[in-house]
């Protein structure tokens, strides 16, 4: 862990300009290594209890959504599994997560003090007859083509949190160092093959991967056992909130407790941080 020191200038702050310390909860390295290869691998940092009450929350919405699932999904031949969205806004053990300090302080380190939450969603795979990986994709992508002179590049992070142990039973994630930085080309659509330079992580239940929106990354297939993840998305605060899912909920969790939050939760939840 270490410390780092933003000071924001912004004529629109009238006590002048704020101060914000963060207590990084990485090394500076890591900070270093995160900004080159974009992408930074945390294991086990989710343990005992809060991991149980995560998997116990997930599986609730996944039960109680699943048959709407079956109602609407397409036939394909590969699928992403189920992808819950909005968990936030359905069960108090995910709001914890707004603030979890080895997610939030990286992004802070990363971005500036000034970060929003983009969203938090799940995906489960399940084993069976039909092929559940995932291709190789990026979560943040809008690139012209060619570079304008004041072209601003979207910056996001995304953490990959894995309830479950990732192994050849449950399939692991490949990512590929440095492709966040790739402005000229994309990611082969629809394509699961091996890619060179890729990694492959296998860790356990607990572990997390932060990866740049922009970072290319797959799931292998789920062969055996059912493999259950997070995503938990942050952003600058003044950049759109993820389109993904359709609207928040307004009857939900943060809907009835929002006025019980403080200005830095309020201001991670998209009001305010930004002129």
């Amino acid at each position: 862990m270490h410390k780092r020191t933003y000071t924001l200038l912004s004529g629109h702050i009238e006590d002048g300009s704020p101060t914000h310390e963060i207590d990084v909860h990485a090394t500076q390295k890591e900070i270093q290594d995160f900004e080159k290869q974009g992408y930074l691998l945390r294991e086990s940092l989710i343990k005992g209890d809060h991991l149980e009450s995560l998997k116990y929350a997930l599986d609730r919405i996944v039960e109680a959504e699943w048959e709407t699932k079956l109602a609407t999904r397409s036939a394909r031949d590969r699928s992403w599994g189920f992808i819950p969205r909005h968990l936030m806004h359905k069960d108090p053990a995910f709001l914890d997560l707004l603030k979890f300090p080895p997610v939030l302080s990286v992004c802070r380190a990363m971005m500036g003090p000034l970060v929003r939450l983009r969203g938090l969603s799940g995906r489960v795979s399940f084993p069976g007859e039909e092929i559940q990986d995932t291709p190789w994709h990026q979560h943040l992508r809008v690139v012209s083509n060619p570079i304008p002179p004041w072209f601003s590049q979207p910056h996001c992070i995304d953490a990959l949190i894995y309830l479950d142990d990732l192994n050849e039973d449950t399939g692991p994630v490949a990512v590929v160092p440095g492709s966040h930085a790739w402005l000229d080309r994309e990611p082969p659509s629809k394509e699961v093959d091996a890619v060179e330079s890729q990694v492959v992580f296998e860790v356990p239940a607990g572990s997390i991967v932060m990866v740049h929106g922009n970072t290319w990354h797959r799931a292998l297939p789920t062969r055996r056992k059912k493999r259950r993840m997070l995503i938990l998305s942050y952003t600058p605060t003044w950049l759109r909130k993820s389109p993904h899912g359709g609207p928040s909920p307004t009857d939900g969790l943060i809907a009835q407790r929002f006025e019980e939050m403080d200005e830095e939760a309020r201001i991670l939840l998209g009001h305010g941080g930004y002129s």
